[in-house]
C-alpha cells in the first residue's frame, strides 16, 4: 500500500500513492465503500417503493354498482263510511258546586281553606276533581272545596283550578 523509502538523510518518507496495479484498499477505505453502496440501496428502495405507489393509485379498479328495480304499487283506495258525529261534551264557563275542575300548574291540597292549613298532598297538573263546597275567602284568596276520583276533599286556591268537562 504505502511504501516506506530509506533517503541519504535516513529520514523516513511516507509515500501515500499506491504502487502501479495495486488494487488492495485499507479497512477504512472498505468501511466507506461499504456504507455508501448502503445508502445508495436504501434511497433507491424508497424511491421506487413511491413510484410503484404512485402508479398503484393512479389506475381506478373498476367497481360494480348493483341497480336495484323496485315494482311500483299502486294502491286502490277503499270506500270508507262518512264519520258519524260525536258531541263533544259541554264545559262550563266557571266554577260553581257539582263541576268538575282541572289543577292547572299544580296546586296545595289543604285541609281548610287557608294557607296555613295542613296539606294533605299536592295536585299535579291535569288532575281533575268534583267541586263539593265553595267559594269561601280567606287571606284574599278565593277557595274551592273539591273531592279527589279516591274520594278524599280538600279545599285548593281557585287560581290554580279551570272548569273541564266530567270525566267518563
Amino acid at each position: 500500500m504505502s511504501q516506506i523509502q530509506n533517503s541519504k538523510e535516513s529520514k523516513t518518507v511516507v509515500s501515500i500513492r499506491p504502487r502501479p496495479g495495486q488494487t488492495e484498499l485499507s479497512w477504512r477505505e472498505w468501511l466507506m465503500l461499504t456504507g455508501i453502496a448502503i445508502v445508495s440501496v436504501v434511497i433507491c428502495a424508497y424511491a421506487g417503493k413511491s413510484i410503484v405507489g404512485n402508479f398503484a393509485n393512479a389506475i381506478p379498479t373498476p367497481s360494480v354498482t348493483p341497480t336495484i328495480i323496485r315494482p311500483t304499487v299502486t294502491l286502490i283506495p277503499t270506500p270508507t263510511s262518512a264519520p258519524t258525529f260525536t258531541p263533544t261534551p259541554d264545559v262550563p264557563a266557571t266554577i260553581a258546586r257539582g263541576v268538575y275542575i282541572v289543577v292547572v300548574n299544580g296546586v296545595n291540597f289543604r285541609q281548610s281553606a287557608a294557607t296555613t292549613a295542613q296539606i294533605i298532598r299536592t295536585l299535579g297538573e291535569g288532575e281533575v276533581l268534583q267541586v263539593t263546597d265553595g267559594p269561601t275567602t280567606a287571606g284574599k284568596l278565593t277557595w274551592w272545596k273539591l273531592k279527589d276520583p279516591n274520594g278524599v276533599e280538600g279545599w285548593a286556591v281557585q287560581d290554580y283550578l279551570k272548569p273541564t268537562a266530567a270525566p267518563r
